[in-house]
């Protein structure tokens, strides 16, 4: 959980002079303080179920979500509640927008729209506490040895109705 942490600490810093600061910004690292937390009257969570990063870029109405992963073997691990609630016909507040990956070194980063990782979500009988989802047959939108060049193709892609935008890698 630690780098998958310091991940999330190091994607946010690139994404952050974009984020609308008047906006909802949920950073949620701790999945037991969300669950704890949520639906409760003095907190601005409804579900439990947050990616990473809740947050709206400037200029946009839409808030995204992004959930990150430390990817091992082609593998991502998922909690059973957030295979739930973002399968295709799961009933989440906040489903995520982009699923983005590094392995454990932090030295390579992919990421894939959520209408990717929910075929794989969908496609889970599994109904044990961590769920491990393999990505390894999934081609990302974006792969680069770079959390800049990752966040800047969050940033050129971040529209629900856009196109996806290669981002060229060094």
């Amino acid at each position: 959980m630690k780098q998958e942490n310091k991940f999330v600490a190091q994607l946010f810093h690139y994404l952050a002079p974009f984020v609308d600061a008047e906006r909802d910004l949920f950073i949620c690292v701790d999945g037991a303080a969300t669950k704890q937390h949520a639906g409760r009257s003095a907190s601005g969570l409804l579900d439990p179920d947050v990616p990473d990063l809740w947050l709206t870029l400037c200029g946009q109405s839409t808030p995204i979500g992004i959930e990150a992963k430390i990817i091992e073997s082609g593998r991502i691990s998922v909690r059973q509640s957030q295979l739930c609630a973002w399968r295709t016909g799961g009933k989440g507040t906040y489903r995520p927008r982009f699923w983005v990956t590094a392995d454990r070194q932090l030295q390579e980063f992919s990421c894939w729209e959520h209408s990717t990782v929910a075929t794989k979500l969908d496609a889970s009988k599994s109904t044990i506490d961590n769920v491990a989802i393999t990505l390894s047959k999934c081609k990302p939108s974006h792969y680069s040895s770079s959390i800049a060049q990752l966040a800047l193709f969050i940033l050129c892609n971040h529209r629900a109705d856009g196109p996806v935008v290669e981002v060229p890698s060094s």
